[in-house]
């Protein structure tokens, strides 16, 4: 499983692949993949501060 770090770092490499494409449906699929990496990390998080998940150890 991945962190929660390691998610919001991946959606980061792909903002700045959807900022630095000029074609813009690959823009707008970099920035959705972003998204989607935004939202597994939200819900990691959630899932570790309920106690479902435990959090990874460094």
């Amino acid at each position: 499983m991945r962190s929660v770090a390691e998610y919001l770092e991946t959606a980061a490499e792909f903002d700045e692949l959807a900022r630095s494409n000029s074609e813009l449906t690959l823009r707008t699929r970099y920035a959705h993949v972003a998204e989607c990496y935004r939202l597994l990390a939200s819900e990691l998080q959630r899932l570790v501060e309920t106690g479902v998940l435990k959090p990874e150890q460094p």
